[in-house]
C-alpha cells in the first residue's frame, strides 16, 4: 500500500477551505432572513442606477444615492404601501364579515332561494354537522384574517431594510461591482459580460411583470365593471398590486367578492367571477409573463417558466427575480467554459 504524506502547506490550504467554507455558509444563515429585501434591493437599484448616475454628475455620492432612494419612495413605494396596507386591513375585515356570516341558517336561506342548492344544503346536512364545519371554516379565516394582518407588519419592516440596503447597493455600486469582480475567477470582458446579463434579466424581469400585473388589473376591474360591482377601477388596482403574492395574488379582492355575491343569491355573477377570476386573470401571469420575460432575454419560454415559478418555490417572492438571474448567470458561466475549451483547441 502506498504511504502518501500531506505537506504542512497543503493541511493548511485544505483546513483554509473548511474555514472559508463555513464561514460562507454562517453568512448565509445571516443573510437569510434579509434575501427578498437585499433581493429588491438589488432590482431598485439597477432601475434607479440611470437616475442615481445623472445626480451624481452634479451631486455628492451620499446625496446621490439619498435623492434617488427617495424618489423611488414617492413615486413607488409609499403609494403602494400605504395602498397595500388598506387593502391588508380590508381583507382582513373582509374574511372576519364573511366568518361571523358563516352557517348554516345564513347558508339555508340564500340555498332556498334555489331548489337545487337547497337540495345540495339538505343532503350535505344529512351527512354532516353543517354547522360545526362552517365554525370551523369561520375560525379558519379568522386564523388567515389575522395572518394578514402579521404579514403586513413584516411588509413593513422588510422594505425599511430594504431601503436602507437600496441606499448602499447606489452609493457604493463601483466598489461592489470591483469587489465582486475581483472574487469572481474571470477575466475582465468575462466578467463585465455576466454582470451585463445579470442586469438586463433584472430590468427584463421587473418590467414584464410589471405589465403582467397590470394586465391582471385591467381583466379583474373589467370583470367587476360588467358584473355591476362597487368600484370596479379601485378593486382593478388592488388585484393588480395582490398580483405579485404567490398562490393567493388577486383572488384577495375577487374571492371575498364571489362569496358575498353567493350569500346574496346571486349565484351566477358569483359563478363568472370565480371562473373569471381563477382562470383568466390569476393564470395570466403563468402564460403572459414567461412570454414577455423569454423574449427579452432570448431564452425559450419553458427555460423562464420553470427559472420563475422554481425561484418561487425555493426563495419565496423574492424568487421572481432571482430564479432568472440563477438561469442566466448559470448559463453566461456555461458559456465562458465553451469560448475557452474552443480557444484551447485553437
Amino acid at each position: 500500500m502506498e504511504n502518501r504524506s500531506y505537506s504542512g502547506k497543503q493541511v493548511r490550504d485544505a483546513t483554509l477551505l473548511l474555514l472559508t467554507g463555513f464561514a460562507l455558509y454562517l453568512c448565509w444563515l445571516l443573510a437569510k432572513p434579509f434575501l427578498a429585501a437585499i433581493t429588491w434591493a438589488l432590482a431598485l437599484a439597477v432601475v434607479a442606477h440611470p437616475l442615481q448616475s445623472r445626480l451624481e454628475r452634479r451631486l455628492r455620492p451620499n446625496l446621490a444615492a439619498l435623492l434617488a432612494v427617495l424618489a423611488l419612495v414617492v413615486l413607488l413605494l409609499v403609494p403602494g404601501a400605504f395602498f397595500a396596507q388598506s387593502l391588508f386591513e380590508e381583507a382582513s375585515g373582509g374574511l372576519e364579515r364573511i366568518g361571523k356570516n358563516l352557517n348554516s341558517t345564513g347558508l339555508r336561506e340564500a340555498a332556498d332561494r334555489y331548489p337545487f342548492l337547497a337540495q345540495a344544503v339538505h343532503w350535505l346536512e344529512s351527512r354532516f354537522d353543517l354547522n360545526e364545519e362552517l365554525k370551523r371554516a369561520a375560525g379558519t379565516l379568522a386564523g388567515r384574517a389575522s395572518s394578514v394582518v402579521g404579514g403586513s407588519i413584516r411588509f413593513v419592516t422588510q422594505m425599511a431594510i430594504m431601503l436602507v440596503t437600496l441606499f448602499y447597493f447606489l452609493r457604493d455600486r463601483g466598489r461592489l461591482l470591483q469587489l465582486l469582480g475581483l472574487l469572481i475567477p474571470l477575466s475582465r470582458s468575462e466578467t463585465d459580460e455576466l454582470f451585463g446579463r445579470v442586469s438586463e434579466t433584472i430590468s427584463a424581469t421587473l418590467y414584464g411583470n410589471l405589465v403582467v400585473k397590470l394586465v391582471q388589473g385591467i381583466l379583474g376591474g373589467v370583470m367587476f365593471w360588467i358584473l355591476g360591482l362597487p368600484a370596479p377601477i379601485l378593486c382593478g388596482i388592488a388585484m393588480a398590486l395582490l398580483a405579485i403574492v404567490p398562490v393567493v395574488g388577486a383572488s384577495l379582492i375577487w374571492g371575498p367578492a364571489a362569496i358575498i355575491l353567493l350569500m346574496q343569491g346571486s349565484w351566477v355573477k358569483a359563478i363568472v367571477l370565480t371562473v373569471w377570476g381563477g382562470l383568466v386573470v390569476s393564470l395570466m401571469d403563468n402564460f403572459l409573463y414567461p412570454m414577455l420575460v423569454a423574449g427579452e432575454l432570448r431564452f425559450h419560454t419553458l427555460g423562464v417558466l420553470f427559472s420563475v415559478f422554481g425561484g418561487l418555490i425555493v426563495f419565496g417572492l423574492a424568487g421572481i427575480v432571482l430564479g432568472p438571474v440563477i438561469l442566466v448567470s448559470t448559463v453566461a458561466l456555461l458559456e465562458v467554459w465553451r469560448l475557452r475549451a474552443a480557444n484551447e483547441k485553437d
